[in-house]
């Protein structure tokens, strides 16, 4: 199977897909997408000897792309489709990945500030998204993923390009996930929450750790980030939101009482409103 897009005489441009026998002859092409000017198409085969087609097209010819998915019979004919985000522009940029319970793709797609950010994306079996999540390491610069693999954790690695946190050069970025798309896990429990900060896993501390009755929790956000309605939140191992409360913007310092919960692994999470800032593992020792 080969994918990618075909270009049309008239500036009309479509996914597209060959098949081919073991020698590479041509048995059959078609393409898929709008009337307009739409994105490269990603192609696996699944189980049945169909195919999950991944890209983007246009609703309109002056409108946005938005990420979609075609599924195909074995003869390319389609299934299903869908497309997502209607209101944003996005696109699927890797190949996408079959897991149990539906498909995961990635791609980029824009944030409110009209910048490209990372985004991952797990649908079910009929194409229903289930979540989203989005990725990057500033708020001003444009990010890509273009590549996305399962881990033996049941989680996923993504590869793509990311500006440095000065701003000053365009480098490789990686990833790395749960099966829910967090970078530390438990960000799943937080209703609305997608967008995902990635270069400030080192601005929550806490001690001490192991803990017992209290711990105090050390919050060094840069100067220059915006901060509105910072939380904290702790989440247990097995992902149910155990305690949450506010935090004053200006605050460097927290503390959290433990004494009502048993002893075990627990994550600590950092939000800003819908935006996840930061994690840490805590351990809560015995009496």
């Amino acid at each position: 199977m080969l994918s990618g897009f075909k270009y049309f005489n008239n500036d009309h441009v479509n996914m597209y897909v060959v098949k081919t026998d073991s020698a590479g002859h041509q048995q059959w092409h078609q393409w898929y997408g709008s009337a307009w000017i739409d994105n490269a198409g990603f192609i696996v085969q699944l189980p049945d000897s169909g195919y999950l087609l991944a890209g983007a097209r246009r609703e309109l010819e002056l409108d946005f792309l938005h990420p979609c998915l075609y599924r195909l019979d074995k003869t390319g004919a389609v299934i299903w489709n869908e497309t997502y985000d209607p209101d944003e522009w996005g696109v699927f940029f890797a190949i996408p990945i079959r897991t149990q319970d539906g498909y995961t793709m990635s791609g980029g797609r824009y944030d409110d500030n009209t910048n490209v950010i990372g985004m991952l994306m797990h649908v079910d079996a009929s194409g229903t998204k289930r979540w989203e999540r989005t990725y990057h390491t500033n708020t001003q610069v444009d990010h890509y993923f273009y590549d996305v693999k399962r881990t033996l954790d049941g989680g996923y690695i993504m590869a793509g390009t990311a500006f440095d946190s000065l701003l000053v050069s365009q480098d490789a970025w990686l990833v790395k996930v749960d099966s829910f798309g967090c970078l530390v896990p438990g960000c799943q429990v937080f209703d609305g929450l997608e967008e995902q900060m990635t270069d400030l896993g080192d601005v929550l501390e806490v001690y001490p750790n192991p803990a017992r009755d209290q711990a105090t929790v050390h919050i060094a956000l840069p100067q220059g980030l915006e901060r509105k309605n910072l939380r904290l939140a702790l989440v247990s191992a097995e992902g149910n939101l155990v305690h949450e409360e506010a935090v004053p913007a200006t605050a460097t310092m927290h503390s959290l009482e433990l004494s009502r919960y048993p002893a075990g692994l627990y994550f600590v999470h950092l939000r800003d409103g819908a935006r996840w800032l930061a994690g840490t593992k805590l351990v809560l020792s015995s009496p």
